[in-house]
């Protein structure tokens, strides 16, 4: 899919950065990509109307919080529960990430529980649910929130041609 606005260097440069930290102030930002503060203000306000910046949040280590345990699990369920899958695991805090699929997996949920019992009633109530289950448990986690770049969507858009 092509990317519905054009984007220069100093766009990159600023999403780059942000991605690496999304507090940093305008004149902060300003300051590494060579424009002035309210340069940078119209260029992120330009990239969040786009939808290329789709939000801001504060990102959470579970395990700090006590949530020791990292799970993938792969998700089955059949016809219209697949739809649904969204909606089906809602009201399952423990899901913090709900992706449905094509194949032959229809979602893959990644799960957080505090221990192995805790994870075996997420799991139990997702079979309440009538999704049948693989789960694996996270080992490392080693390019979790890996930043999009200019490279990376150059060598891809090549690719893509």
């Amino acid at each position: 899919m092509e990317s519905k606005i054009t984007l220069d260097t100093k766009d990159w440069q600023l999403i780059e950065a942000l991605q690496r930290d999304a507090r940093s102030g305008y004149a902060e930002l300003g300051r590494m990509v060579r424009l002035s503060a309210p340069a940078v203000a119209e260029r992120v306000k330009r990239l969040e109307e786009a939808g290329v910046i789709s939000g801001y949040r504060a990102t959470i280590d579970p395990r700090q919080l006590g949530f020791a345990i990292s799970a993938m699990v792969r998700g089955r369920c059949d016809g219209a529960a697949c739809a649904r899958i969204g909606s089906m695991v809602e009201d399952i805090p423990e899901v913090l990430d709900c992706r449905r699929l094509a194949g032959e997996d229809s979602a893959l949920l990644h799960v957080v529980a505090m221990s192995v019992t805790h994870l075996e009633a997420v799991i139990d109530r997702l079979l309440k649910l009538g999704i049948s289950t693989i789960t694996m448990i996270v080992l490392q986690t080693p390019h979790e929130h890996r930043p999009l770049t200019r490279a990376m969507w150059n060598v891809a858009h090549e690719l893509s041609r």
